[in-house]
């Protein structure tokens, strides 16, 4: 951190719900005696305002309005384990002090960002394990807004530009969120020429409500793996995680897998093609058309299948199976009961994705516990996969 001066003046709000964290507040009393800060905590009822866009650009309007020089601004579940005020000596534009979060894809991130090296506006989470131990600042393209510190002449060089601060970036037809607020401020803030920074060592603790046995159905952005990205297919979702990937990869490594018969066709189709021949059968045509342009490869072939019967191209037995198909039957699909049943036949391996759901359980008790044994689990929760070889 750069040389403290005097009185700096930082005015903080707590974005919040009603309520706010018993930890927060004991954090707070302590951070108000900050030396060489005068800290504004700003009235909780006047940040418990919705939408997310809506409060932050009113907090931002209402320090505008004083002479105070950063904003910082924390949600009511992000507890600092550090004093953030401290950030003002280090004279940034913009610092995020990072927290996990849970997002789409089955993944638990760092909220710091750095932009794909080949894949404009794709980013990928810091991993933080890689950082050397004596880094405080980090320089990055993207933080989250749980815990950040915006120094004055930012915000003011928005409302220049004609621009509220906080907004979402929208699709072109307008329907979806490409960005959130956290992405799209950064993004445009960078693209004004402010640098924006994370602080590795100076974390923050998120307080959700998630199970022990919910965390393992996620992945952990320390062990990031971008096998990914030249399919430009996120991890997770209805694709496999990158948790799941990595069970996959050590059992076709360690049985030595030369074919794989796959029902359920995707992320997992592309990457296993890289180390075996794969024929992946998909219910849906258009899915699969979509798929086929993407293939460079020729261990890999997709196949339109009904769901039902033995697709007639099954005409050997296989080194290994891989059931992740079709959708099951609470989301509108066929279920999986079938794919299971012809991969108990033409496979003496198999891997089953989602294996804890109640739907996917049913048929492993019926037509794999009797002949297979199940080996392997890459965890509890129903997301995970079961692998089982046949007795």
């Amino acid at each position: 951190m750069a040389n403290k001066k005097q009185s700096i003046k930082l005015y903080l709000a707590i974005l919040n719900k009603g309520w706010i964290r018993r930890e927060l507040i004991t954090a707070l009393l302590q951070w108000q005696r900050t030396p060489g800060v005068t800290l504004m905590i700003e009235n909780l009822s006047k940040t418990f305002a919705h939408p997310i866009d809506f409060n932050r650009n009113k907090i931002t309007e209402r320090f505008l309005m004083t002479d105070y020089e950063y904003l910082m601004m924390i949600d009511c579940d992000v507890v600092p384990m550090h004093n953030p005020c401290e950030l003002v000596f280090a004279n940034k534009d913009i610092i995020g002090s990072p927290a996990k979060v849970r997002q789409k894809g089955r993944a638990i991130n760092w909220v710091a960002y750095v932009e794909h090296r080949e894949i404009p506006g794709a980013y990928v989470p810091v991993d933080f394990s890689r950082v050397d131990n004596s880094v405080d600042l980090l320089k990055v393209d993207i933080v989250g807004t749980g815990c950040i510190l915006v120094r004055r002449n930012v915000l003011e060089h928005f409302l220049k530009l004609g621009e509220a601060p906080w907004t979402c970036e929208r699709s072109d037809d307008g329907w979806i969120y490409t960005y959130g607020t956290d992405f799209s401020f950064c993004r445009r803030a960078k693209r004004e020429g402010f640098e924006i920074f994370t602080t590795p060592q100076r974390i923050c603790e998120h307080i959700k409500e998630l199970g022990l046995l919910d965390i393992q159905g996620y992945d952990d952005s320390d062990n990031i793996d971008l096998s990914n990205a030249k399919y430009k297919i996120p991890w997770g979702d209805y694709a496999i995680s990158q948790k799941d990937w990595h069970f996959i990869k050590e059992i076709i490594n360690k049985n030595k897998i030369k074919t794989v018969l796959e029902f359920g066709s995707g992320l997992s189709s592309f990457l296993m093609s890289e180390m075996a021949e794969v024929d992946s059968f998909d219910t849906n045509k258009k899915y699969i058309e979509d798929l086929r342009e993407q293939i460079n490869s020729n261990k890999l072939t997709l196949i339109k299948w009904d769901g039902k019967n033995k697709p007639r191209q099954i005409q050997k037995k296989y080194d290994l199976a891989f059931v992740d198909g079709p959708v099951g039957i609470v989301n509108g699909g066929m279920g999986r009961q079938h794919s299971i049943r012809i991969a108990s036949k033409y496979a003496d391996r198999i891997i089953i994705h989602d294996a804890g759901r109640t739907e996917e359980t049913r048929w492993q008790n019926k037509y794999l516990r009797n002949r297979f044994k199940l080996k392997k689990r890459s965890g509890w929760h129903q997301s995970r996969c079961h692998y089982w070889e046949r007795t």
